[in-house]
């Protein structure tokens, strides 16, 4: 069973080593933060292991010097894979009992893994911990934790729909590896890895995995994870790759149905709405952004070109709309499975409306 459990009853002592896993691509700006917020924790038994993706600026070299300065850094350099394989590489290689995850251009607040191992230790059947963070575009909101409601199919349908905001405008990042503590020995007895043709949702696909062969999964309260918003970054860029990944998650997805959870009605009707958040993210960074310079007969065709790829064909047919949806989801539903050129123009200028 998940839990909403969050506040420490008293310090422990800690003797297991903490693992922490930071991939590395072309990161030469940011790994002084990073990395110097972990080498400045509070608590010190943790090995840091950074992975160097066949980065092309001086990242590697920046993690080497690091090693130097610090026996608790192992450094370990990769052709090029993508940030999955990254991550990968580094819990393959992990020597502690729990292990968490940062990004090269986040951090961690000072006294983060204290708080982190002493939480888990205070619940030995506790197997993941996911705790709040701070990002420069929201106010912190003040105990999150206890305006969580939460079992394990709501997340999971959360998770496989891509509807997680009401988490993360309360400062819970459920779809992400980082701002959460996991016991290792889950993550290496289930072989709990990240998807790595993935490049969109890969996280979300391996928290599904991760949270499934957990015990029991808590929320804490206190702000650990500093969360910054790069928008250079791939997340924010224009690009087509949502346009490439959405049949690609819908079937990692119903791999994990078919594994977990086969013939569950509502896990699989959740696994459909997934096409709404992935168009949302094609139309903002391809179809729609404004450094598209396609015309817009030729924006229409690939639009009904991804509408008519086999898997999202399917996954869009059995759709049901809801009594409470939206007149726009209605619409939009509507235009998914029979996309004539004067709906998708009407649809088009709706969004830039809003």
């Amino acid at each position: 069973m998940f839990s909403r459990e969050r506040d420490l009853k008293g310090a422990l002592s800690v003797d297991l080593p903490l693992s922490v896993v930071i991939p590395v691509y072309n990161a030469e700006d940011y790994l002084a933060l990073s990395v110097g917020a972990i080498l400045s924790q509070s608590f010190h038994e943790f090995e840091l292991i950074l992975v160097d993706d066949g980065s092309t600026d001086r990242s590697g070299e920046i993690c080497e010097e690091y090693a130097k300065q610090d026996n608790r850094i192992k450094v370990y350099h990769k052709p090029n894979g993508g940030h999955s394989s990254a991550v990968n590489y580094g819990l393959e290689r992990m020597t502690g009992k729990y292990v968490m995850i940062c990004d090269t251009d986040d951090y961690y607040e000072p006294n983060a893994f204290e708080i982190a191992v002493n939480r888990i230790e205070a619940s030995p059947d506790c197997d993941t911990v996911i705790f709040a963070i701070y990002r420069p575009d929201k106010e912190p909101v003040e105990d999150p934790a206890s305006k969580v409601t939460f079992e394990k199919r709501v997340i999971d349908r959360c998770l496989l729909s891509g509807q997680t905001y009401a988490y993360c405008d309360i400062g819970f990042h459920i779809e992400s590896t980082w701002a959460k503590i996991m016991r290792a020995e889950v993550i290496r007895k289930h072989h709990v890895r990240m998807p790595e043709h993935l490049f969109l949702d890969e996280d979300a696909v391996y928290c599904l995995h991760l949270f499934q062969h957990c015990r029991k999964v808590a929320f804490d309260s206190h702000h650990i994870y500093h969360y910054e918003i790069r928008y250079d970054s791939f997340c924010h860029k224009y690009s087509d790759v949502a346009v490439k990944m959405l049949p690609l998650i819908l079937q990692e997805q119903e791999r994990y149905l078919e594994k977990y959870h086969p013939n569950d009605l509502e896990y699989s009707e959740a696994n459909d709405l997934a096409v709404f958040a992935w168009f949302n993210e094609a139309e903002e960074h391809y179809f729609f952004n404004e450094n598209n310079t396609l015309s817009g007969k030729q924006v229409y065709q690939e639009y009904k070109k991804l509408l008519q790829e086999e898997t999202v064909c399917k996954h869009v047919s059995r759709i049901k709309a809801q009594k409470g949806d939206s007149l726009m989801r209605r619409f939009r539903l509507a235009l998914y499975r029979h996309p004539t050129y004067p709906m998708f123009q009407l649809y088009r200028r709706l969004k830039k409306q809003k």
